[in-house]
């Protein structure tokens, strides 16, 4: 997806809400406990520039500032109001702004759409005068926004009730005002600056794409966390995310309310692989988003995103004063994705001269004699660094670096091997109260307390880098298909036709006859060549199996002649209404590896390509790729090397490669056609789908296509013998 880059000095619709010169705060409070008082309060004692106007119906004068009993009476144009107000009131005022020509507002109350009929209606006029007036809403029901270098603080977060931090370069979006107000709250206490944050509430204006899209695009932000429960607009929500990749700023995201597996058709493998959370994780993947499950992994990675450096390589030394931590460590570093690098035999003598005793192979063993003579400490981090044969270094120090008597000297020995190699990627694992552990990071270490988080921080770095080191996508030119290719209409289609379909994004199918008799089924398989198979054609029969319509590995004639005897007679009795359009007679196809491939639309994102290797076997092996459609031939190319059984692809033990150049141009196509022509076509499944081996193609063993679901019309779903 591309984007066009805007710059911050460019007018946006959201610059008033965002960065307003002029706020009146509705429901101003003297009391600074209250959310009108507490805003108040905030945008005093954070500097806010611009002029303020409380208005409150009983006091000329709040918190010191001359106040107004209503916002027609300020009589002056201004760019935001903030609502602190019930819900009641909210509507009437909001008509007010509108007609005073207010730019923006900011909705606290509850009593909107989470609550009811009620307040749907309630939050639906608030909708409306936003689109009259042009007005942008945040909210309702939502915890405000900062925008900390303007002093604009516009929330009533207790989070700042202590004190307003100094502003970062990190912006926070989140869906859950609650949650945001405790990401506030603990990226203070871990001392992270944030610049900006906005919590989109209710979303009747304003949703979390739209407001991630502007932070992205301000040149004093560098780092985006995201806190994701649902998505109101995907363009907007893509929109943000590419910007955010465009300009090389990483992104952190929780997303939460994941939903059962098997979202949609029992009987569709495709859909029921392609749930809504593996969706969201292949967004991810796309843009280059980091997933954190936790809240303390989300602010672990930007922390050390803070640091501004990422390891060019996996290679990690990891040097500990324990030996089962450092094993430990070696585990943690393997299931990350990283590489302990190997140590340089001139290094291993090196450490050895300064602990004759050490372990010198990575991880290395240093034993606790190096916290005692903190010389050998410093000598064994220089020799390291200066073999220049890792990307980054974990020191494990454990509770050594809190000890009174050794903490001090330790951090200095630490700083000056930093500062004598600046632009490299240190990291320590100590346990260590609060001003201690600034104390350790201002000497030139990203410092966590279990060295499980810190590998785990670093493999988030390093995955960054590889994401931004990626080469651009070069641009591919999607395939074109004939006019007449996916018949017009909610008809279900058998699967003759839906292989004639697939076979035009380069799936071909084997050798195959339609007939519609015993005897020509017997003419059709002698032409063919025995083993064969035999399957019914009915676009009315959901589960061919079931029913006896499927017969495999038949030796010869008089097998055919009674296979399609017998399924002829068993339908009739069981499926009497069944369309039967003939019978399929096709050579048995062995060799290569059974995949499934396909694509299911997805009721947020729209048409999602998945591909993976087990064929029948897809759901107890699990093991797929998914990307939102369209996907280009390269990508289709990372889909594949992504599956843990990538190998079977690529020649497992001595197994011929199979044609994976011909699987990436079907996906690649086969995705192409799903969107173009998505009006005919609901879902497609090809299942299995067998690679041969290089330069020989891939073969559709069987294959659907289904209709898009429509009121009345349940389409025709993928049957698995």
């Amino acid at each position: 997806m591309s984007s066009t880059i805007i710059s911050p000095s460019q007018p946006s619709s959201l610059d008033a809400l965002f960065a307003p010169q002029s706020v009146a705060v509705v429901g101003a409070s003297n009391d600074w406990r209250r959310f009108g008082g507490r805003v108040l309060h905030y945008l005093r004692h954070a500097g806010f520039g611009g002029p303020l106007y409380p208005v409150n119906s009983v006091r000329d004068e709040v918190q010191g500032i001359k106040a107004y009993p209503n916002v027609a009476a300020i009589g002056k144009p201004f760019d935001c109001a903030i609502l602190s107000i019930t819900a009641e009131e909210t509507v009437q005022t909001l008509r007010d702004c509108a007609q005073a020509g207010v730019k923006s507002a900011i909705v606290y109350g509850a009593g909107f759409a989470e609550v009811g009929a009620e307040g749907q209606a309630r939050q639906d006029e608030v909708v409306a005068i936003a689109r009259a007036s042009g007005m942008r809403i945040l909210g309702p029901n939502c915890m405000g926004l900062v925008n900390a270098r303007a002093g604009f603080v516009a929330t009533f977060a207790s989070a700042y009730e202590q004190g307003l931090p100094e502003p970062g370069r990190i912006g926070v979006v989140t869906q859950s005002g609650g949650y945001g107000g405790y990401i506030l709250q603990h990226a203070q206490l871990r001392k992270l600056g944030l610049g900006y944050f906005v919590a989109t509430g209710n979303e009747c204006d304003v949703d979390m794409g739209e407001a991630l899209d502007w932070v992205a695009r301000r040149d004093d932000v560098d780092i985006l966390l995201g806190y994701l429960e649902g998505v109101r607009s995907p363009a907007r929500l893509l929109q943000a995310l590419d910007t955010a990749r465009s300009r090389n700023k990483p992104v952190v995201m929780m997303k939460v309310g994941r939903t059962p597996e098997g979202r949609a058709a029992a009987a569709s493998h495709t859909a029921s692989l392609t749930g809504e959370d593996a969706v969201y994780d292949a967004i991810f993947r796309e843009y280059g988003v980091y997933r954190a499950r936790t809240t303390d992994e989300l602010l672990d990675v930007a922390y050390a995103l803070s640091r501004g450096k990422r390891p060019h390589g996996p290679r990690t030394a990891v040097i500990s004063i324990s030996g089962g931590v450092g094993v430990q460590m070696a585990d943690f570093i393997a299931d990350a994705g990283l590489q302990l690098g190997e140590v340089p035999a001139k290094t291993q003598a090196q450490l050895r001269e300064i602990v004759p005793y050490c372990s010198p192979h990575n991880p290395i063993d240093m034993t606790g004699l190096v916290t005692a003579n903190h010389d050998m400490l410093g000598r064994t981090l220089e020799r390291v660094l200066e073999s220049d044969a890792f990307d980054a270094i974990i020191l494990f120090l454990g509770i050594v670096g809190m000890a009174p008597s050794m903490a001090g000297p330790i951090c200095n020995v630490l700083k000056e091997v930093a500062d004598h190699h600046p632009d490299r990627l240190l990291l320590l694992s100590v346990t260590t109260p609060p001003d201690l552990r600034e104390t350790y990071h201002d000497a030139g270490f990203l410092v966590y307390e279990d060295p499980s988080e810190a590998v785990k921080a670093l493999a988030a770095l390093y995955r960054f880098e590889q994401f931004y080191r990626r080469p651009a996508a070069v641009a591919e030119t999607p395939p074109a298909f004939a006019a007449d290719l996916v018949p017009i209409g909610t008809a279900p289609l058998n699967e003759v036709e839906a292989k004639r379909i697939v076979a035009a994004c380069g799936i071909r199918s084997p050798n195959e006859i339609v007939v519609h008799s015993a005897d020509e089924a017997a003419l059709a398989a002698e032409r063919i060549g025995f083993p064969v198979a035999v399957k019914v054609v009915s676009p009315d029969i959901l589960h061919k199996t079931e029913h006896g319509g499927v017969a495999l590995r038949l030796a010869d004639g008089p097998a055919v002649f009674d296979a399609v005897r017998r399924m002829a007679d068993r339908l009739g009795r069981e499926l009497p209404q069944a369309r039967i359009e003939g019978y399929l007679v096709s050579e048995m196809v062995t060799g290569g590896t059974e995949c499934i491939l396909g694509v299911a639309p997805d009721p947020t994102f729209g048409p999602v390509v998945t591909f993976g290797l087990g064929g029948v076997a897809v759901e107890l092996l699990r093991d797929v790729a998914i990307r939102l459609a369209p996907v280009s031939v390269a990508q289709a190319h990372e889909m594949m090397r992504e599956l843990r059984t990538w190998p079977l692809l690529a020649g497992w033990r001595g197994a011929p490669e199979g044609d994976i150049d011909a699987m990436a141009q079907a996906i690649s196509a086969l995705s192409h056609l799903a969107v173009s022509r998505r009006e005919d076509i609901g879902e497609i499944e090809v299942n299995p789908v067998v690679v041969r081996a290089r330069g020989q193609g891939v073969v559709a063993l069987d294959a659907v296509v289904q209709r898009p679901a429509r009121a009345g019309h349940e389409g025709n779903e993928k049957e698995h013998p």
